[in-house]
């Protein structure tokens, strides 16, 4: 499916619909992409790029309270949702909405939902590991294509299910990136690819009609969906850091935007 160009590299590149599909070891040495359109990976970029300078990723919601209860008042947000709604006595849900630079500046954030941290932290065994939406979809773009190694793009899915958004934004990767590289693809690429060639010209439409987007709405977070379908608002590309296991902004830049046409 990839295309000719006779001096383009080849390249392994795989998409998982969800953590749980992936072998233990199997990330090792490359580089992963972790997906949670709805809404993980949107919050991470919008909340760095407002200020925060950290993101804790923790699985379960006892742990974020002893985390971000061990760090200094002031300086820490806990946030964190389950089935869409915020945990209660947290400081902040999954909105992106919830974040600006007048509330986030010099904050780290510990967060922990239902899906997107848990695929964070499945993903820390790898190399190297981005966050990446669409809102970030170019700068992402951007350190793929400069990083020869093994791909693997991460979803996060939806309660042990695949999700329609984070299998459409994975499918968008896979259609960049076959300008630049002779992919070999794994069927979850290939089903991705489809995805995206059939409903990446609906983005917002297409958010809204999936079952993430459908929650979403029934709890009144439609601008939420909005704002995820907000291609190349940012420029940053959120990395995760070890010792502690943290996501900070790794670089931030875009030379030319990657959408495909």
């Amino acid at each position: 499916m990839a295309k000719d160009a006779g001096s383009i590299s080849e390249r392994e590149l795989h998409v998982h619909l969800l953590p749980e599909l992936v072998s233990p070891g199997r990330l090792t040495g490359g580089v992963t992409v972790v997906i949670d359109v709805l809404r993980a990976s949107t919050t991470i970029v919008q909340a760095l790029a407002a200020g925060c300078c950290a993101v804790r990723p923790c699985a379960g919601i006892e742990e974020a309270r002893k985390l971000a209860d061990g760090m200094p008042a002031g300086k820490v947000i806990l946030a964190g949702e389950r089935g869409g709604a915020k945990v209660p006595g947290f400081d902040r849900g999954n909105s992106p909405c919830e974040f600006a630079p007048t509330n986030c500046k010099g904050c780290t954030l510990v967060l922990t939902t239902s899906n997107g941290t848990k695929a964070l932290l499945r993903a820390s065994e790898a190399e190297r590991v981005f966050v990446a939406g669409f809102v970030n979809f170019s700068a992402v773009c951007e350190q793929l294509r400069a990083d020869p190694r093994p791909l693997h793009i991460l979803c996060a899915g939806s309660d042990g299910e695949p999700s329609l958004e984070d299998t459409l934004l994975a499918g968008a990767f896979v259609e960049s990136l076959c300008d630049h590289y002779e992919l070999q693809l794994n069927d979850s690429a290939r089903l991705a690819w489809d995805c995206f060639e059939n409903h990446g010209h609906v983005l917002q439409a297409t958010l809204e009609l999936g079952r993430g987007g459908q929650t979403l709405k029934r709890l009144g977070f439609d601008e939420d969906i909005r704002l995820a379908a907000e291609v190349d608002k940012f420029t940053i590309v959120p990395e995760l850091k070890r010792d502690p296991l943290r996501v900070e902004i790794g670089t931030v830049s875009i030379l030319k935007k990657c959408w495909p046409k």
